[in-house]
């Protein structure tokens, strides 16, 4: 009995290897395609059927959580990027924890990117060696995403001709000539992520872009320049975003103290989400309340609106004062505010109001509000 069963299963292994191996190339690459580059590879053994599938892969990832040694990883890297055959990279991907890739390599993915007309772009990569500029001179990209923990030295201005998505992480962007305008000439650009960016800018950052639909700004820092010759950061307007974007529906902002905000001609914004804490480190506190009492003025056009609740406690420091302002939100349909999970304070009934009070909506948001208070005011059941 056991004897059938073992030739059976063999039988049936051997039967299964065949099928797998019968299949179209394009559907081989498509299921290695999910693996990580190096169990990809590791498939040459199987049977000379398989030798080459993995050097046709139209998606390559690389990741260095699957080698013990940093050498081993860089070896892999040049190796597999010297026996790709594919002409059109559709996704390359490498992430890398370990600190400081070699120039020569960082360099050698950069050029291959361009020379195999990579669609999608993902490098996360701990301070990284090399010159990351020659990034921009990929115009196949459709997607890309830079996690550096470095500096990126920027050209005068960013041109891509078919890109939609640009995600920016823990990137240090360096300008000699401080031009930031650097989206403009993106024409196709719908989704725009600044996460913990530091800007060597001493004036005005702008975001223009005119096929922008969602736009995300996560802790931005702006360094201000030696040669700046600035002495009372209080008097001027600095740390200012301009964003110029017609076609913006979605709007994410995350800051840690005040910011000057200037949204012009959005006409299509719906989903707003604030996120702002510390507002006097740096200004006044009727400075700071002003300037936001401003920004959400810019963004009076969403027709939903989520906010921090530190952003809630600061306007309700200012009750008198937020009694005169006007209401900004014209057109709200939905409000949310974001707590801590332990954090059970109510929403001071003059910031609510103030809120929705402009919204053709205002009764049935405070109505919402005002049933959530009581559900929470009732005891629990045994």
């Amino acid at each position: 009995m056991d004897k059938k069963y073992t030739k059976k299963t063999k039988w049936d292994e051997e039967t299964q290897m065949d099928r797998l191996s019968d299949l179209p190339d394009s559907l081989l690459h498509h299921i290695l395609s999910f693996m990580d580059a190096k169990y990809a590879v590791q498939t040459c053994i199987l049977s000379k059927r398989w030798v080459s599938v993995w050097t046709h892969l139209p998606v390559l990832k690389l990741d260095s959580k699957f080698f013990n040694r940093v050498g081993n990883f860089r070896s892999f890297i040049s190796q597999v990027l010297d026996h790709c055959e594919t002409s059109n990279i559709l996704t390359l991907s490498i992430c890398s924890s370990k600190k400081n890739l070699a120039s020569s390599l960082v360099d050698k993915i950069i050029s291959f990117a361009v020379s195999h007309s990579v669609q999608e772009l993902d490098l996360s990569l701990k301070y990284p060696i090399g010159d990351l500029q020659n990034v921009f001179r990929c115009q196949s990209l459709r997607f890309l995403k830079l996690d550096l923990f470095c500096g990126l030295p920027l050209p005068n201005s960013i041109s891509f001709a078919s890109l939609k998505t640009l995600i920016l992480c823990k990137v240090y962007l360096k300008s000699e000539n401080y031009c930031f305008d650097l989206f403009s000439s993106c024409l196709d650009l719908q989704n725009l992520v600044l996460d913990h960016v530091i800007l060597t800018i001493w004036d005005i950052f702008n975001i223009s872009a005119p096929a922008l639909v969602n736009l995300t700004i996560s802790n931005i820092r702006f360094h201000v320049a030696k040669d700046a010759n600035i002495t009372n950061y209080a008097s001027i307007e600095y740390q200012k975003v301009v964003i110029t974007a017609p076609r913006l529906t979605s709007f994410s902002f995350t800051r840690y103290g005040p910011v000057l905000l200037s949204m012009d001609n959005s006409p299509l914004l719906e989903n707003v989400n604030l996120s702002m804490f510390n507002y006097d480190f740096l200004f006044t506190q009727d400075r700071s309340f002003m300037l936001l009492i401003d920004m959400l003025r810019q963004l009076g056009n969403a027709r939903s609106l989520t906010v921090s609740l530190g952003l809630v406690k600061f306007l309700s420091q200012h009750s008198r004062v937020l009694e005169e302002q006007p209401f900004p939100f014209s057109k709200l349909e939905s409000l949310k505010v974001v707590k801590g999970r332990r954090n059970r304070k109510k929403i001071p009934p003059n910031v609510l109001k103030f809120l929705v009070q402009g919204s053709p909506m205002a009764e049935e948001l405070l109505a919402k509000f005002q049933k959530k208070r009581r559900m929470c005011k009732q005891p629990m059941d045994d």
